[in-house]
């Protein structure tokens, strides 16, 4: 038997950005392709909603990262999006606010990044003690860059994958980007798929609705979702691969949205507000940072991360939108109520389709990205954000790993 018994050249499974990306490609190249999302939507971790507030809110990822570099700062400009660099207004609440501060954030930076040069690979938990709150403050923004605890990080991989991170956002939303390049291309919504079977003659997937046949298939689900098996592969997935698993690990990074009538918010659009850190628990921070006046719109994003992050999940939505209310009023005052009219918090950590939000290594994991990104069984690829040497934790970054596998598979073909 041969190609005749494919249903398709290509099964990309998951229709995140790494998986739309890969589609894109193939689809692009001639290839017979079909794009299988368990979600009802697209965009995975991209995801912009104007029904929640009335104007946009990036559930998942906003910031463009690493501007020079990011995929989707060309591509939304050529769709016709308005994006803009990060107007770089920040806000140092109470003893924050201090001559010389930014000066000593930078230095924990740099002693960070010494330490993730060092022969072992520690945790940053490990390889920095805060002094007092001006380093605990520098601390949770690293933190906050990696989507999880700080004995959670490891030095080796935060050092070799921090870029210059010159920001950029988009007025309509990062996730408005991703759904608008991905028109027109095949997707199934509603599929999980239970299964990836490598045949003599090719791979079958199975899913709810049947089997579908390829002669290749790109896997970009997240890394939550391949450690917990939500889908059977066979042959299993090899030593090396379970433990990257094991090491390459989901964080979780919520938002607590606040919309608040614009003439009632003291700042200028889209300032970084970090307030004095009190308290790190062990390694968690307990709190976070805010994103105020997004894009002019009045919306402001509280954005925490890891133990605290699931924390504040189990507490509830409302639990969470009063955390951030009470910050805002802890740095502007208590008339800033008056303006909030309406909450919003995500709760990716318990997300059943992504099983979390940033993917990050732990110590001791350094280097281990190459062994998700080999091919299993030859036929079965993988991709995503996880496998991203340069751009951690970034959708430009899970966008060039769909690239990569894609072409991988069309080389394969050829």
């Amino acid at each position: 038997m041969g190609e005749s018994t494919w249903d398709y050249d290509a099964i990309v499974i998951g229709a995140g950005a790494a998986g739309l990306a890969a589609t894109h490609v193939l689809h692009d190249a001639g290839r017979s392709v079909i794009c299988l999302e368990a979600a009802d939507r697209i965009g995975g971790r991209s995801y912009t909603d104007t029904s929640i507030f009335g104007v946009p809110f990036d559930l998942g990822g906003h910031w463009l990262h690493y501007a020079d570099v990011n995929s989707f700062i060309p591509i939304g400009q050529d769709l016709g999006f308005d994006l803009y660099a990060e107007p770089g207004h920040i806000h140092l609440a109470g003893s924050l606010a201090t001559d010389g501060v930014l000066d000593r954030v930078a230095g924990v930076s740099d002693e960070l990044h010494r330490q993730g040069d060092a022969d072992n690979d520690m945790s940053m938990a490990e390889a920095f003690e805060p002094k007092d709150e001006v380093e605990r403050t520098a601390l949770l923004l690293k933190a906050l860059s990696a989507g999880r605890d700080l004995d959670e990080i490891s030095m080796h991989d935060w050092h070799t994958g921090a870029l210059e991170d010159n920001n950029w956002f988009c007025r309509q939303g990062f996730g408005a980007i991703v759904t608008a390049n991905a028109a027109g291309l095949p997707v199934k919504t509603n599929t999980p798929v239970t299964a990836v079977r490598r045949k003599a003659d090719g791979v079958d997937v199975e899913t709810a609705d049947g089997t579908l046949r390829a002669g290749h298939v790109v896997v970009t689900v997240s890394v939550g979702v391949l450690a917990s098996e939500g889908i059977t592969f066979d042959p299993p997935l090899d030593a090396s691969k379970q433990n990257a698993l094991s090491l390459i690990t989901m964080g979780v990074y919520n938002h607590a949205a606040m919309l608040f009538d614009v003439t009632a918010l003291p700042m200028a659009p889209d300032t970084w507000v970090s307030y004095p850190i009190e308290e790190i628990s062990g390694s968690m921070a307990r709190g976070g940072g805010i994103l105020c006046n997004v894009s002019g719109s009045g919306l402001c994003s509280f954005e925490h991360v890891g133990n605290f992050a699931r924390e504040l999940e189990d507490a509830g939505e409302e639990a969470a939108i009063d955390f951030a209310l009470t910050r805002m009023v802890d740095v502007f005052g208590a008339d800033i109520r008056k303006g909030f009219r309406k909450g919003h918090a995500t709760r990716w950590g318990s997300n059943r389709f992504t099983q979390g939000a940033y993917s990050g290594t732990r110590p001791g994991g350094a280097g281990l990205r190459a062994a998700l990104r080999s091919p299993h069984a030859e036929a079965v690829h993988f991709a995503g954000e996880a496998m991203n040497e340069g751009e951690t934790v970034c959708i430009s970054g899970a966008h060039k790993e769909g690239l990569r596998a894609a072409n991988e598979v069309i080389d394969l073909l050829s």
